[in-house]
């Protein structure tokens, strides 16, 4: 999650009332079972960067793992831009550090390493529809996707408020044109702390997804502290640097996960 976008929207909801009421979206989901998904056999994840796949879907994971299903996570960008601003932590080094957090995070989750496939995008630049680098990424997420044959595809909210949430939607979107009897189900992150009106889903009734993730908490929660340059001051020389806080992992570590499937 790259600061400098979040630091925008976050500074506009402090000079506005929260407009996104979460607790009356979330009151909308219909509550669905892994039965739902018995024909599922791959499933493939995108996450925008390392920590999404821990964050919007790692109960899912966790459940569709012990159940047998293959599962590939792809991260569309490096994360290197977390900490601009630390010279202990260069933006190639944090790279490294975030590639290795999210190998680690999907051990706990159950992912084999050689599921897990990086599209190393910059960090805040990941391009979206109509820019410079755009088509050959639409091209290699086909490319993986004609691979795994996937009935099952996790991606982020299509207006999640971040840049490269947005873009990882749009590149998955340019991707689908052969698969359009894959389900997709999108998850927000950020749509619960920094949403203006024009990112809320205006969703039908049962478009909003809920799945009881207890049995597998305890390995989401392991697997979001493995993000420890993101959960922590690992990185301490840059004020301006990034953290999950505890509030914004709140939202994430209940009995529930929530997806939109339109």
């Amino acid at each position: 999650m790259q600061q400098s976008w979040i630091l925008h929207r976050t500074f506009l909801k402090n000079m506005t009332d929260k407009i996104f009421n979460k607790d009356s979206f979330l009151a909308q989901a219909i509550e669905v079972s892994l039965a739902d998904l018995y024909h599922v056999r791959s499933c493939v994840v995108l996450a925008p960067h390392p920590d999404d796949e821990s964050l919007g879907c790692g109960g899912l994971i966790a459940m569709l793992r012990n159940k047998g299903v293959d599962v590939t996570v792809i991260v569309t960008t490096d994360g290197s831009q977390s900490h601009p601003n630390s010279k202990m932590f260069p933006p190639d080094k944090v790279a490294l550090i975030r590639r290795e957090e999210v190998l680690a995070a999907c051990t706990i989750l159950d992912v084999e390493r050689d599921k897990i496939v990086f599209l190393d995008g910059i960090d805040a630049s990941l391009p979206s529809k109509g820019m410079y680098g755009f088509d050959p990424l639409v091209k290699q997420l086909s490319a993986i996707l004609e691979k795994q044959e996937p009935q099952l595809i996790l991606v982020p909210y299509e207006l999640d408020p971040h840049c490269d949430h947005r873009a990882t939607w749009q590149i998955l979107n340019g991707a689908l044109k052969n698969f359009r009897s894959t389900k997709v189900w999108e998850y927000p992150i950020w749509l619960y702390e920094l949403a203006e009106q024009e990112d809320i889903p205006n969703l039908n009734s049962g478009e909003l997804k809920k799945l009881n993730i207890e049995n597998f908490l305890d390995a989401k929660i392991e697997a979001i502290a493995s993000h420890v340059s993101q959960t922590t001051k690992m990185i301490d020389d840059d004020p301006t640097g990034f953290i999950l806080s505890d509030d914004v992992i709140a939202h994430f570590t209940t009995n529930y996960e929530y997806f939109i499937e339109r």
